[in-house]
Parts: C-alpha cells; structure tokens; sequence
C-alpha cells in the first residue's frame, strides 16, 4: 500500500507527464497535417487506418481488440473506409467465414508518407534522450496504452 507521501509524489509526476504529453499534441496538431485530411475522417477512422499500417492485415475481432471498441464499430469503420477505397476486406486463407482487413496500396502510401514527416518534425524534440531513454520511453507508454 503506498505512503500518502508517495501517492503525492506519483499524482504530482503523473500531472507533469498528462501535461507534457498534452504540449506535444497540440504541437502536432498545430501543425494541421494529418494523412487524407480533406476527407474529413473521425478520429475512429484514423485509429484504425494506423492500426493496420502496423501489419499486413487483421481480421475484425483484433482490430476491435487492438482499438478498444466492439467488433460492430470496427466493422461498421471498415464499410466506411472501404467506400473510400481506403481499406479492403478479403476472406481470410485460415477460416473462409472470416475477414481479413488490409490498407489498399494507396492508403498505405499516404500513411507511410505522412508517418515519415511526422517523424522528422516531432523527433528533434526527443533529442535530449538517449537511445536508451526512447526504448524505454517506448516500454513505459506501450505499458500505459495496454492497461
């Protein structure tokens, strides 16, 4: 059970990082590039669309799973990404009943392209770390983002 003393200190710090990792947000944001914007996507949209730029494929169940929402807003995403042809959707060479979602060639030329820009304007502000400060940085949100 932690001291009163430490839960001070943890909300304290935890304050300072929602903060810090705020600041970094509305930096990215301000910057107002963001892949097929003039397509107006939510933001549901997005998260998946970069959900699958991490692999060659999921099926409905892992990407509800990964995304944290139920399999019938996945699904209903994905008919919505599709008429965009942003996404296609093919049986799957496991189990003929099921789906496999992948970005088309273009979507995933977009994503690429803006993750590559993204990258260069964001990483000078991680400068200051170590290779080893990024790693586990990395393991810290991947902690965070999996609770």
């Amino acid at each position: 059970m932690p001291v009163v003393g430490e839960t001070t200190v943890r909300a304290e710090s935890l304050a300072r990082v929602i903060e810090r990792m705020a600041i970094v947000t509305r930096e990215v944001n301000a910057r107002g590039a963001y892949p097929f914007k003039t397509l107006g996507l939510r933001r549901a949209a997005m998260n998946l669309l970069f959900a699958l730029a991490r692999s060659d494929g999921a099926r409905v169940a892992e990407l509800a799973e990964r995304l944290g929402i139920t399999s019938g807003a996945v699904t209903q995403t994905v008919d919505a990404l599709r008429e965009l042809g942003l996404v296609s959707s093919d049986v799957s060479p496991d189990d003929r009943r099921g789906r496999v979602i992948s970005l088309t060639a273009e979507a995933r030329t977009e994503i690429d392209g803006f993750e590559r820009q993204y990258i260069e304007a964001v990483a000078p502000a991680f400068d200051a770390l170590s290779t080893a400060d990024v790693l586990e940085l990395d393991r810290i949100l991947s902690a965070v983002s999996t609770s």
